[in-house]
């Protein structure tokens, strides 16, 4: 692998192509999320609670939405095999390096994570102390030089935490290199690592897992030393105001209406063009005598155009079997990040200060940096035979909630941390007094007070497992098929109409348990999720 003839192909350059786009998704989503942030928080744009909504969509959509959304538009029929719908409405075929490969998977990606620099950078330019601004301005500086030598140093910290997790989700990310690189053969180390463990190569592509975590391990000390205390960027003290925001007079109007149609057209127009691709029976021909329900809800038949013989996504059985054990996935994952994230959160604030309190802080928030295909390649290794006490657990549903629950207990234990800040030791002090045991005091006080922070906890990972790809790519098994995995079958046979609708299933379902639970728990997505 690193010294033999075919080192170059098999390891050095899909390590370059995974550390170029990885570097430059980054650079791309900070930029973007960066300035979404200012103007809704710095400037007086309208519609900023609408935008404010839409800008955290695109990270509630699987990552490979986009990328399947770009397909339907962009492919062509050198490799496509049939028209895409840029060149059905132009009569302009794309270049291949715009219909796949290296240019649309950074595309897609910085449009999938850019809510990450849109809601911490939010986040730290709304607490920045608005006496420090004013006092720069009462000893004569400019609004730029304001900007330059006050705001931007403070959130410098949660500008480089911004980028190193898009660099690392980047380096984990599978179904978006998998469906925009495979068709040209452009490989990264997440597709690598797949095709080795599925073509038999094991040993191979665990040398290509431990470079993965490696990496994922460098990016977590450059977190802790350059940043310190993590994601705790205290810049200000007591309430202060916020400064003035900066009035963009007439060009307000125009600029909210480029950012809604930005956000529109990362939001809606790739669900409204994948959900036509649904019900166009013959894929290219965009007429409505071509307008059919079949990929829906048709029954078997080997006698139409593609001749396919799979029913309709929803009379099928292996589809709806699929679906239902990602909400089973979802729902499992959820409830048990949730309560252990709770206890996480108790145990580090309560012992805040002592060895073991920034061991265990560490040791929880150490998952989400890992990338996630090798990730799930770790639980392959050690749970694929049984190995001592180690019980073989591969092909089983168990294996699945395992890895999920460590793979996002991060998001549990930060809502947790955060709420137990926020809770003091006096009250459970009281309890004490009055007998009250443990068990009664997390019964009667810390969870009522924590009921906002634990549904959030709760609907994070439910959110993650139902669109996750990466992490259980190599773990699901045909009896334990998820619904985001099945769609590698319709795609490797390129059935995107399948493929396209199952995704708008699984869309459609996070989307509605959003919007739920927001509505009965009150959980704010946005705060969990910069949190």
């Amino acid at each position: 692998m690193f010294t033999g003839d075919h080192a170059w192909a098999f390891l050095y350059r899909p390590l370059i192509n995974t550390l170029i786009v990885s570097i430059t998704l980054a650079v791309l989503a900070l930029i973007i999320g960066g300035m979404l942030a200012w103007l809704v928080v710095r400037t007086d744009m309208p519609c900023k609670k609408l935008i404010s909504n839409l800008g955290i969509v695109p990270y509630i959509m699987p990552s490979w939405a986009l990328a399947l959304a770009w397909i339907t538009l962009f492919k062509n029929r050198r490799v496509g095999g049939s028209l895409g719908l840029f060149e059905y409405i132009t009569g302009v075929a794309p270049p291949n390096w715009i219909s796949y490969g290296m240019f649309p998977i950074v595309i897609t990606l910085a449009l999938h994570y850019f809510p990450f620099g849109f809601m911490l950078i939010g986040g730290a330019l709304r607490n920045i102390d608005s006496q420090l601004e004013e006092s720069a301005e009462l000893l004569g500086a400019s609004r730029f030089q304001v900007i330059r030598r006050v705001v931007a140093p403070l959130v410098l910290p949660v500008v480089f935490s911004t980028f190193l997790l898009t660099f690392s989700r980047g380096l984990g990310t599978f179904g978006t290199p998998a469906f925009l690189g495979g068709p040209v053969r452009f490989y990264v180390l997440s597709t690598l690592l797949h095709s080795n463990l599925v073509g038999q190569r094991p040993g191979m592509g665990y040398i290509v897992a431990l470079v993965m975590i490696l990496m994922g391990m460098l990016v977590l000390y450059m977190d802790h030393k350059v940043i310190g205390a993590r994601r705790s960027f205290v810049t200000i003290s007591g309430k202060s105001g916020m400064s003035g925001l900066v009035r963009l007079g007439v060009f307000g109007k125009p600029i909210a209406a480029m950012v809604l149609v930005f956000l529109l057209s990362v939001t809606v127009i790739p669900l409204s063009v994948l959900a036509i691709e649904t019900v166009m029976l013959i894929p290219g021909t965009y007429r409505l005598s071509n307008f059919s329900l079949h990929y829906w809800i048709g029954p078997a038949s080997h006698s139409i155009g593609l001749a396919t013989g799979e029913p309709g996504i929803l009379r099928n059985n292996q589809v709806m079997g699929a679906l239902a054990n990602s909400v089973r996935l979802g729902l499992v994952t959820a409830v048990i990040c949730g309560i252990t994230g709770m206890l996480v959160g108790y145990t580090v604030v309560r012992l805040r200060g002592t060895r073991f309190s920034r061991f265990l802080d560490q040791l929880s928030f150490m998952p989400y940096l890992m990338p996630s295909i090798a990730f799930g390649s770790i639980f392959l290794a050690l749970f694929a035979v049984q190995r001592g006490p180690i019980p073989s657990l591969y092909g089983s549903f168990t294996l699945l909630v395992l890895a999920c629950t460590v793979k996002y207990l991060p998001y549990s234990s930060r809502a947790g941390i955060g709420a137990m800040m926020q809770v003091g030791p006096e009250l459970e002090e009281a309890a004490i007094m009055f007998g009250a045991r443990w068990t009664t005091r997390m019964r009667k006080i810390i969870f009522p007070l924590q009921k906002s922070a634990f549904f959030s906890g709760l609907l994070l990972p439910f959110i993650s497992a139902m669109r996750e790809l990466s992490l259980v790519v190599l773990l699901v098994t045909p009896r334990t098929q998820t619904a985001t995995a099945i769609t590698m079958r319709f795609t490797d046979r390129g059935w995107y109409p399948y493929t396209n609708a199952i995704m708008l299933l699984i869309v459609i379902t996070i989307l509605a348990t959003t919007v739920v639970s927001r509505k009965l728990m009150k959980t704010d997505l946005a705060k969990g999720l910069g949190g």
